[in-house]
């Protein structure tokens, strides 16, 4: 039953006669068993989309290709979606329209591909766009999340390693450090003060610290959390312009899909917009939209965006000049996705050298067990101090190796 609230739905429902127990929105379907369908991995989908294609272009009828597939599926969830599709594919409804019933499996480009293959007779050919779409915008969204988590994780690591060293190392050194009877520096008496705040609050501050995550990790997944990370991702050195670059590989591959499958340009911009999944690139593709309905060209609107850089704007004009959009859309997102690639690889190595320095075993703030020395017959004790000679020795040691 279609209805924008639960509420409307009982109404409808009590109309009838029927009193719901239990109300699911459309895409947490359930199976005649009660197990709830969930989103596919995207592995899952692409194997789906590539096999179902081989099958329909050796001559399978889609019905006996959705059996086979049935049988062969290794994913619960799919399985289930696969063999509803298939009764009703069987019962005469068009394949598009069956798997228009399941949004969180497949976005509406799936089924925009699907439904013009479907009318042209050319499904096994949008079946291998889709394939190769699914593969390329999931491999451009690997690598911009793994540049992303790396930093985070050193992060992470730091602080926990930090904590660690304030909580059970300092409290240690701080009874050898008073045992000389002078007076400790400024800096370091900040640390034992620090040492002594966290091991009295541990409780208070394990508890912050898991709660302020916690509403972090909620607020988030809102719509207002989610634009104002993507309006910060944007602002940052070294993020801002791989997240500029991967969102431009995004709406060009996107396009470029779908205006080669024969989709007209103001339905492709809002395909792609409710794809594209960044709420910097959604607000310019909202701009490009209306402008494109008021009759103004695509290299025209792309060209009042900062967000778009000149050589893409400059590609897309000359495409729809010539009448070549799609291709040219398709160099453009060739360009940036290795444009991405790049950018992850130096982020990587720029990150490895503070790596091995921070976590390093013998990293800036690491003293080995040589560092305290003391003088026995009561002489004052002394610190010798070989951080730099042995952090300069460990990192050459370490790069030569690496080379």
């Amino acid at each position: 039953m279609d209805s924008p609230n639960e509420g409307e739905v009982r109404i409808a429902l009590r109309g009838m006669g029927v009193r719901p127990t239990r109300i699911n929105k459309e895409g947490a379907k359930r199976n005649l068993f009660g197990a709830q369908i969930r989103s596919v991995p995207t592995e899952a989908l692409v194997t789906f989309t590539r096999q179902l294609q081989v099958l329909i272009s050796s001559g399978i009828p889609i019905v006996q290709g959705l059996d086979i597939l049935y049988d062969q599926s290794g994913n619960a969830s799919l399985k289930v979606i696969i063999g509803a599709v298939k009764e009703k594919v069987s019962a005469g409804s068009y394949f598009w329209e069956s798997l228009s019933a399941y949004p969180l499996v497949f976005p509406k480009l799936y089924i925009s591909l699907i439904r013009a293959g479907e009318a042209s007779g050319s499904l096994d050919q949008m079946l291998k766009r889709l394939t190769r779409y699914v593969e390329d915008s999931e491999r451009t969204r690997k690598m911009v999340r793994g540049a992303m988590m790396y930093p985070a994780i050193v992060v992470c690591i730091g602080a926990g390693v930090v904590s660690l060293m304030m909580v059970f190392v300092i409290p240690k050194f701080e009874d050898m450090l008073k045992g000389n009877g002078q007076e400790l520096p400024l800096i370091t008496q900040m640390v034992i003060h620090a040492s002594h705040f966290m091991i009295a609050n541990i409780l208070y501050l394990v508890s912050g610290v898991g709660f302020a995550i916690y509403i972090f990790l909620k607020y988030i997944k809102t719509p207002e959390g989610r634009a104002l990370i993507d309006r910060m991702f944007f602002h940052f050195p070294l993020f801002g312009g791989m997240m500029q670059k991967s969102g431009i590989a995004r709406f060009s591959r996107t396009m470029q899909t779908l205006l080669a499958s024969g989709v007209n340009l103001i339905d492709a911009i809002d395909i792609c917009k409710a794809t594209i999944d960044n709420a910097v690139l959604e607000d310019a593709v909202s701009k490009i939209r209306s402008e494109v309905e008021a009759g103004k060209t695509l290299g025209m609107v792309i060209s009042k965006i900062a967000l778009f850089p000149r050589m893409a704007v400059q590609m897309i004009s000359v495409g729809e000049s010539t009448g070549n959009m799609d291709k040219m859309l398709e160099k453009v997102a060739d360009f940036y996705e290795s444009e991405v690639e790049i950018l992850v690889g130096g982020m990587t190595k720029l990150i490895e050298p503070l790596v091995l320095v921070v976590l390093g075993g013998d990293g800036w703030w690491y003293y080995d067990c040589d560092v305290f020395a003391y003088l026995q017959n009561g002489r004052r004790r002394s610190i010798v101090c070989r951080k730099f000679s042995r952090v300069k020795q460990s990192l050459g040691n370490r790069l030569q190796f690496r080379n």
